[in-house]
């Protein structure tokens, strides 16, 4: 390679052989074959993972395509117990007596003044027994205006009887459609009669006028012989003569114009006689009269008894038997009766009850609720009894009062005694019956073995005795499961010995139809059936 001159104040370059970097192409390059490389990483990979990955999605949702039985599944009720004996206080709570279901209240059912009150506190009174008097001046004017009204309609019946009597006579006698066709019969024949003695009257009258006309050609022809005045009256007797025989000439259709309108018109009569529309005409419109007249009398009637009802309602009676509590009215006070715009307890008059019917309400701590059961046994003590007398709960309200933090009870009271009266205060010892406790609320039983608990209504019975239906969660099959009964339990719940364990969970909805070792596909979880039930356990119980 040459050289490059550089000049005297520069430095000299290092020399660089580029020889090497030449390349010999004297001899053909052979490059590696790589397709089957690259046709693997850029197909074969991603192909790979796209199966991998749809593999996993079909194991993960294998429960979607296979076909499944939907179920709904709910967990066994497992609880630490005891039980206690029957008749043992578990707590006392104090209350006040009511009457029950509740008072009565009697109250007025008309609008008016209270003239008298005829009971009083205390007082026993009868179904029936007047209770307060209103002053019934306007009732009894009203009646009396009503009543004579109903007088007055009354009339109006008897006019449209008479009417309809009247015209059922004259549909059963139709003497006026016969005197007419009578007289339009009459007519015809005088028409008739006329008509068929014309001819004689026109062959006399043509008689008369030939005589006539021989008469004056005989006197004209005695000339002198015969006065002037004479020849005048004889052609005046011509002409008379010629003048009725041109009348009798046409009075002849006239007579037979008249002649055919009279046969019409009796046609007329005669069918008018047959059909006796007017007749029947007649009679509908009575009876609708007298129906009409019968809707008044009825109308009135309805108004009448009103009036009357109004006037009862003046007396205010009993509607039961008992005891009258409290009175809530006196004489002088205006009551509003069944008026829907007026305050309520307008028309209360007195509020009274039952004696034999009382109960007490009382007064549950919170704390206290879950050993309340319906027809548990009470004690009951109160200051007007030297003993205790019994009661049964009867109900268990669901609203609680938060300021006592109590829930109130109902205890009705076994054949209460006289002296028991209303608002008395009480003191109610609840009773245990044979009942299972739940450890929550009584933890000193930890030592209790654990029962479990099952809905009787998910027991079946059948040849080798009772089972269940369980959902394995591990396989998604349903199992048939063999179980043994306990002694405890409620009316909804059943405790079984042998058979499950806390863990399974029970076949709730979707047991129709099921069998042994099928898919399920469960759709939810039931947690109520069965819960806030009391626990209970038989007589013969351990």
């Amino acid at each position: 390679m040459k050289e490059t001159s550089l000049p005297k104040d520069q430095e000299r370059p290092v020399e660089v052989d580029l020889s090497q970097l030449a390349a010999d192409r004297s001899a053909p390059t052979v490059t590696p074959y790589r397709g089957r490389r690259v046709w693997l990483t850029r197909y074969g990979m991603p192909l790979s993972i796209l199966i991998a990955f749809a593999g996993l999605f079909g194991w993960a949702a294998r429960e979607s395509f296979l076909p499944s039985h939907p179920v709904t599944v709910m967990p066994v009720l497992v609880t630490r117990a005891e039980v206690q004996q029957e008749g043992t206080p578990l707590f006392q709570a104090a209350g006040w007596i009511e009457p029950r279901p509740t008072l009565t209240v009697v109250s007025s059912l008309a609008s008016g003044v209270i003239g008298q009150l005829h009971v009083v506190e205390g007082e026993s009174v009868s179904v029936g027994d007047k209770i307060a008097t209103l002053i019934d001046t306007d009732s009894q004017l009203a009646l009396r205006q009503t009543e004579a009204d109903l007088q007055l309609r009354q009339a109006e019946v008897v006019e449209a009887t008479a009417m309809l009597t009247a015209a059922k006579i004259r549909l059963d006698n139709p003497t006026r459609s016969q005197v007419a066709l009578a007289d339009a019969q009459a007519q015809l024949a005088q028409i008739s009669q006329e008509l068929a003695q014309l001819p004689f009257a026109l062959q006399a009258a043509q008689m008369h006028r030939t005589l006539a006309q021989y008469t004056l050609v005989r006197k004209k022809r005695a000339g002198d012989a015969v006065s002037g005045q004479v020849l005048r009256a004889a052609e005046a007797e011509l002409a008379v003569a010629n003048n009725t025989i041109a009348e009798l000439q046409a009075r002849e259709p006239t007579l037979k114009v008249q002649q055919e309108a009279l046969q019409n018109k009796c046609s007329a009569r005669q069918e008018e006689l047959e059909l006796m529309t007017e007749e029947h005409r007649s009679l509908a419109a009575a009876q609708a009269g007298l129906m009409a007249a019968q809707a008044r009398v009825a109308k009135v009637q309805v108004m009448v008894e009103t009036a009357r009802l109004q006037l009862d309602r003046m007396v205010v009676k009993a509607p039961m038997s008992g005891c009258i509590l409290r009175l809530l009215a006196s004489p002088g006070k205006r009551l509003t009766g069944l008026d829907p715009h007026s305050p309520q307890g307008s028309s209360a008059v007195v509020s009274m009850y039952d004696p034999s019917l009382l109960q007490v309400r009382v007064d549950v701590r919170l704390e206290d609720v879950p050993l309340v059961q319906l027809g548990q046994e009470v004690q009951i003590q109160t200051a007007a009894l030297s003993d205790s007398i019994t009661g049964k709960v009867i109900s268990v309200t669901t609203w609680a009062d938060i300021q006592k933090n109590t829930l109130q009870v109902k205890v009705a009271i076994e054949s209460p005694p006289e002296v028991i009266k209303p608002e008395m205060l009480a003191q109610a010892i609840f009773l245990a019956p044979t009942v299972v406790k739940s450890d929550k609320q009584h933890p000193s039983i930890d030592n209790e073995p654990l029962r479990i608990l099952i809905p009787r209504s998910l027991v079946n019975e059948g040849e080798n005795g009772n089972y269940v239906w369980l959902a394995n969660l591990e396989t998604r099959l349903a199992q048939r499961q063999p179980v043994q009964l306990g002694q405890a339990g409620t009316e909804a719940l059943v405790e079984v010995t042998q058979g499950i364990s806390p863990m399974d969970k029970l076949i709730v909805a979707g047991r129709e139809g099921l069998q042994e070792s099928v898919r399920i596909r469960i759709t939810g979880e039931d947690r109520t059936l069965g819960t806030g039930e009391r626990i209970t356990r038989k007589p013969n119980a351990n």
